[in-house]
């Protein structure tokens, strides 16, 4: 093939046809050839079975053609030796940190509550239904993690999306990608990275749900998610460089070549775990014998700061913590930190009517459970509980006589004063052991708004199918998970010290 060039099948009317790609043009660089000793012969092969998923091609068809291709590249050399199941050496050292970037659609102010940054439309009766929506819109970006990908000319940083919550291993977009989303910078070439290695479809990470094509053939994945969300591609698996320059390898992804719904707001370039599943970030790293991790939720501040995601020794001591134990997962597929929740109290006042088993999580339809979700932007809680603390809260306000506000995305907001902001009492969560509390301050209770009348308070709660400990409600508290001894320590902290500034 030449090496200007890479070929892209696709279907047309029922035919496959072959289009020759510039391999100079954006997002198509060309596969290296032979001459470079590190030529692909599954190259057509890749992007065969990427459109058979994709465009749902006629098996004959793809069947006839991958069997030629297979026949016309028996003699060449791999691009990348495949990965095999091999222990490598232990690189990562006792400490290391990531960095991570808050989503900036709120920010602290002066009063120490945290503030949408937008104005509100002050007459929702004379909106339309999407502009309703916009209240909520701007908190369901995720925080996300600078990571670096790749070795010498093919080292990358990449913006990822940040996720506890589900089964999804750590991915990126790889060219080619047909179609691809929007990202900040260029899409990952791996032919560029001396240590890209592919991982063939008899390793020992191929397991269900990524599995083979063909036999002794590349690990392809399949990943779906909310909104329509399809990428598909191969597992792989490269260096990850850290912010002191060593490496963390072999760190093991998914390489997207046809990314499909994916909402990269233009900057995000794939997503990557923090959750329990055997890929994601923080399992990999403890495979290593780092089996700490920590990070510190800042608000979003008028400067450009970065904080940290911080493994084994770089996590800072506090001799405030405290301590309650991560439950086992219930099924294959729970890979989310479930907690004992028995309580609830209001200043200091426990809620009558709130009980344990309200708490209860079901192995069958994953419903009830409490969970810490980084991805969730305010915290969740059942629906009887949900009543419970939302009568609570404003029977304790009613003596200030508070106009009461509504806004479609939250149950309880209110016009705020000074006076009214200093009457707020903290909410504390009760787990199990007795000295376990997790306290909501006021600032981490309610979140600010603005219309052209003024400023709104709104309860930074909703209602849901169980309880989850969302971002709002985590920042100034650092969290600090052992997935080794099944353990999660917290405790107060001013976040913002734990940063950087960046450009």
């Amino acid at each position: 093939m030449d090496r200007g060039h890479q070929c892209e099948w696709r279907e047309s009317d029922g035919r496959v046809e072959e289009d020759v790609l510039d391999g100079s043009r954006a997002g198509g660089a060309a596969w290296p050839s032979s001459e470079e000793g590190r030529a692909d012969p599954t190259a057509h092969v890749r992007l065969l079975w990427m459109n058979s998923v994709t465009m749902e091609m006629n098996l004959k068809a793809r069947l006839a053609i991958v069997t030629a291709l297979l026949m016309h590249h028996l003699s060449l050399k791999m691009v990348a030796s495949t990965a095999n199941n091999t222990t490598l050496p232990n690189t990562i050292s006792t400490g290391f940190s990531l960095r991570l970037v808050a989503n900036n659609a709120i920010r602290h102010h002066d009063d120490g509550f945290l503030h949408l940054q937008h104005i509100l439309p002050t007459n929702l009766q004379t909106q339309p239904h999407s502009s309703e929506s916009n209240t909520f819109e701007p908190l369901q970006n995720p925080d996300s993690m600078v990571v670096s990908i790749g070795t010498r000319q093919g080292l990358r940083s990449y913006v990822l999306k940040l996720d506890t919550s589900v089964n999804m291993l750590p991915w990126i977009q790889c060219v080619p990608c047909i179609p691809h989303a929007p990202q900040h910078n260029d899409i990952f070439n791996f032919a560029l990275s001396p240590t890209f290695r592919n991982i063939p479809g008899t390793s020992s990470y191929c397991v269900p749900p990524y599995g083979s094509f063909f036999s002794n053939q590349q690990c392809a994945i399949r990943i779906t998610g909310p909104g329509g969300l399809l990428v598909t591609g191969f597992l792989e698996q490269d260096h990850l460089t850290k912010t002191d320059g060593t490496v963390i390898q072999p760190f093991v992804f998914g390489c997207s070549h046809s990314t499909r719904n994916f909402n990269s707001e233009g900057i995000f370039a794939g997503v990557i775990s923090i959750g329990r599943s055997p890929l994601s970030l923080v399992m990999q790293v403890a495979a290593h014998g780092v089996t700490q991790f920590s990070y510190c939720r800042i608000g979003g501040s008028n400067e450009n700061r970065h904080s940290f995601l911080r493994f084994g020794s770089d996590i800072p001591l506090n001799p405030h913590y405290r301590t309650t134990r991560i439950l086992p997962v219930l099924g294959a597929h729970e890979y989310e930190y479930y907690l004992n929740l028995t309580g609830i109290s209001l200043g200091g006042q426990k809620l009558e009517g709130i009980r344990p088993e309200m708490f209860a999580r079901s192995s069958k339809d994953k419903k009830g459970g409490c969970v810490v979700d980084l991805g969730m932007p305010l915290t969740v809680v059942v629906q009887e509980v949900y009543n419970i603390i939302q009568e609570a809260m404003w029977s304790d306000l009613q003596h200030l006589k508070l106009e009461r506000v509504e806004r479609p995305e939250f149950g309880l907001c209110f016009r705020a004063t000074k006076a009214v902001k200093g009457s707020f009492k903290p909410l504390s969560l009760h787990f199990a052991e007795e000295e376990a509390v997790l306290v909501f301050s006021p600032e981490q209770l309610f979140l600010m708004m603005h219309d052209k009348e003024g400023q709104i308070a709104c309860l930074a709660m909703k209602p849901g199918n169980r309880t989850a400990i969302g971002a709002f409600q985590q920042v100034d508290t650092r969290f600090v998970y052992d997935v080794k001894d099944s353990k999660l320590s917290f405790a107060s902290e001013l976040c913002i010290h734990d940063t950087v500034e960046v450009d």
